[in-house]
């Protein structure tokens, strides 16, 4: 028997998967192709995974579809770093009895590249058939890529696979990423025929990579604030969603942080106070002398507890959207402004609102903080000093933009 493997975090696995392994049974003769999901791959850093259990099981899944290929769980198994000689060395004994070839070891062109760093790259070069496959240019959504680390940082200039004996894959190049079907599932965009009836039921039942992420959000929202509430929530999302639009940030995250942002505004300050005890920040004295000041720190808490939410500037803006803060992300900028500007606020007029969004970002949100300190001035009450330093940050900021000339356009 003939057996080749394909070894991939499959984070999720889909069609271009399959297109592949079938190729390599149709044009080379192998007889079975093993998915191999790595538990933890030498040359990225796994960005929003599933969990290893999950990503074997989505292997089974789309492996289902064809008697050829098969799920092989060796390397979870195993635990660790996953190396690829130790599994080829672990498969050559598995098959021993039914092996009549070195077993193939199909790789992209990304991951081919780099192959003279591979653990034990000469050996694996002489026990096993390098293979090839052309990769196509994927379509990414770069917040949602893996990172390379290491030595996998840089690049050699030429494929270090030429170094070595290897077989050239004419497969089909298709277009498909996990990456990209990662962001289509969170932003509700078209996904379901990019992978096999069986991964796509299993991601739906399992809710991966934030399925159904913002309904959830928003039906906790309508249940547990009052309909004012919830109506400026709503209000929040659709301008942050607006405002993101304009300065070029991810829409969806603007809107899902905007329904977000106030979840735990209506609960127990003692609950608050547990929450936000939870991030590891310290509770300062104007928090602990009004707790509901915690309610977004609670908040961002409850997103990533209760509903599995893991990118940062989402989590980052629903945490500071009361006082703002130092070296926050554009997107956490756009929540503060968009909480204290949604149409439903009294001065958020049209033109209030156009007159800000002509402005530069930190332009903006400087004004829109400025305003919030001299209204609390005004009615006497106390300015956190966050939010002070906030201020003092993009004043420097926007002194910066109007000294380059670039404060002229957004």
């Amino acid at each position: 028997m003939k057996i080749a493997i394909l070894g991939g975090s499959f984070n999720p696995p889909h069609i271009g998967h399959l297109i592949l392994a079938d190729t390599v049974c149709t044009q080379l003769g192998y007889d079975k192709v093993l998915f191999i999901p790595v538990f933890n791959p030498p040359h990225k850093e796994l960005r929003h995974a599933a969990s290893p259990k999950h990503r074997l099981e989505m292997v089974r899944k789309m492996a289902e579809e064809d008697n050829r290929f098969e799920a092989e769980s060796c390397e979870i198994d195993r635990a660790g770093i996953s190396y690829t000689y130790d599994t080829v060395r672990f498969l050559e004994e598995k098959y021993k009895d039914v092996l009549t070839d070195k077993i193939g070891v199909i790789m992209g062109q990304d991951l081919a590249q780099d192959f003279g760093k591979w653990e034990h790259a000469n050996e694996l070069a002489d026990i096993a058939q390098l293979i090839l496959a052309l990769r196509p240019t994927e379509i990414r959504n770069k917040a949602f890529e893996n990172k390379a680390k290491g030595a996998y940082t840089h690049h050699e200039n030429k494929f270090s696979i030429d170094h070595y004996p290897h077989l050239v894959l004419t497969n089909p190049e298709v277009a498909i990423s996990s990456t990209d079907i990662r962001a289509r599932v969170v932003h509700g965009d078209a996904w379901q025929y990019l992978v096999s009836r069986g991964v796509y039921d299993y991601i739906r039942e399992q809710k991966l990579y934030g399925y159904g992420l913002f309904d959830r959000i928003q039906t906790f929202a309508k249940e547990h604030l009052t309909e004012k509430r919830y109506e400026h929530s709503r209000r929040v999302g659709e301008t942050a969603e607006q405002m993101c639009r304009i300065y070029g940030e991810d829409p969806f995250k603007g809107k899902l942080a905007g329904i977000a942002h106030d979840i735990c505004k209506e609960i127990k300050g003692e609950d608050m106070l547990l929450l936000a005890e939870q991030d590891g920040r310290p509770i300062t004295a104007l928090e602990k002398g009004k707790l509901s000041l915690l309610h977004g720190r609670a908040a961002a808490v409850k997103l990533s507890q209760n509903f599995g939410v893991s990118d940062d500037d989402v989590l980052e803006a629903v945490a500071n959207h009361t006082f703002g803060g130092e070296n926050l992300c554009n997107l956490a900028k756009i929540i503060f402004v968009a909480d204290k500007i949604e149409p439903g606020r009294p001065q958020s007029t049209d033109a209030y609102r156009a007159n800000l969004f002509s402005m530069p970002l930190d332009k903006m949100t400087l004004s829109v903080v400025q305003e919030n300190i001299d209204y609390l001035n005004a009615k006497g009450k106390t300015v956190a000093d966050v939010s002070l330093r906030f201020c003092e940050e993009l004043k420097k900021s926007a002194e910066g933009e109007s000294a380059d000339g670039s404060g002229d356009s957004v």
